[in-house]
């Protein structure tokens, strides 16, 4: 099995059609499609069918398609391993985290750190909570932020920051004259709350289900952010980590204390006995200021936990 075929698959998945994969590797049509073909006669069956003109994976090229990227990411990872020979002189900091820290956190932070690191070439990829996890077992980035529980022993974890989960609600509701949100305030009011395979969302659940109370749930999502837009466009009330929702930025909404005390624990990921970069140490520097920043601007508390 050639790497062009593996290449061929994944720009099919990704553009929907062997025309645009075509386009976009630079190749005709025709070579494309035999390439396909050849990698479907290697595998033993098909990884595409067409419906209505359209090419659509099969039910089994889903778990082909996450072996073929995790080949591709190392074939990446081994050209950036040359690329840094040929530019020995360019530092690099790989980093990974979760959507909820990617759309908001961290563009702040790296903001400041290129301020002083603007030599410093920063690769920064995002992935779900078990693939960054995945990540740092590879050995695949410097570091990582996710929220814990986070657990191997190859891996080196240490807790940063604990929040509690607020309500995000726009300025003209109701309970946003409240100091505090109870889950009876919440009764038959439409919520948006993380998607069901977050650990803290099992928790939510738990508090509506010791009050006797069944959520009223409008709008479920991947990441924090766009629970907070979710809650400034007037669907809800989004119930979310307090320390991120601080980064949402908007005028419209207010974030206040849900009573049931649900706690998010952001912690550093590193492998265990791997010495940390110093570029490291100054990117952590810079989140302390930012999220020092954030709770001084927002009135939100958020607990430091320890020196990394």
């Amino acid at each position: 099995m050639q790497l062009k075929q593996l290449e061929v698959f994944d720009a099919i998945v990704r553009s929907g059609s062997v025309s645009a994969a075509a386009r976009e590797m630079g190749m005709t049509q025709s070579a494309v499609s035999k390439i396909l073909a050849r990698f479907e006669e290697e595998l033993g069956y098909e990884v595409f069918y067409r419906q209505n003109g359209k090419l659509l994976p099969s039910p089994r090229a889903s778990s082909v398609l996450e072996r073929v990227r995790r080949v591709l990411e190392a074939v990446s990872s081994l050209r950036e391993v040359r690329d840094d020979r040929e530019d020995a002189s360019q530092r690099i900091m790989k980093l990974v985290t979760v959507p909820s820290l990617a759309h908001a956190v961290i563009p702040m932070v790296l903001n400041q750190f290129d301020k002083y690191h603007p030599q410093v070439r920063v690769l920064f990829d995002v992935r779900t909570t078990q693939a960054t996890i995945d990540m740092m077992i590879r050995q695949a980035a410097d570091f990582a932020l996710v929220t814990l529980p986070v657990s191997h022993p190859t891996l080196s974890v240490k807790p940063l920051y604990r929040s509690t989960s607020h309500c995000c609600l726009l300025k003209s509701h109701p309970l946003a004259a409240k100091d505090h949100i109870t889950a009876e305030d919440l009764i038959g009011e439409p919520l948006i709350l993380l998607s069901a395979r977050q650990p803290t969302r099992q928790q939510i659940d738990e508090a509506f289900r010791r009050k006797g109370i069944k959520p009223v749930i409008r709008v479920e999502t991947a990441n924090v952010l766009s629970a907070c837009k979710c809650a400034e466009q007037g669907l809800g009330v989004a119930i979310v980590n307090a320390l991120m929702a601080g980064y949402s930025d908007s005028s419209n909404v207010v974030i206040r204390p849900f009573s049931s005390e649900i706690f998010h624990t952001l912690a550093l990921v590193e492998v265990a006995g791997v010495e940390r970069k110093p570029e490291v140490d100054s990117f952590l520097k810079c989140l302390q200021k930012s999220v020092e920043h954030m709770c001084a601007t927002t009135g939100l508390e958020v607990d430091t936990l320890g020196n990394p």
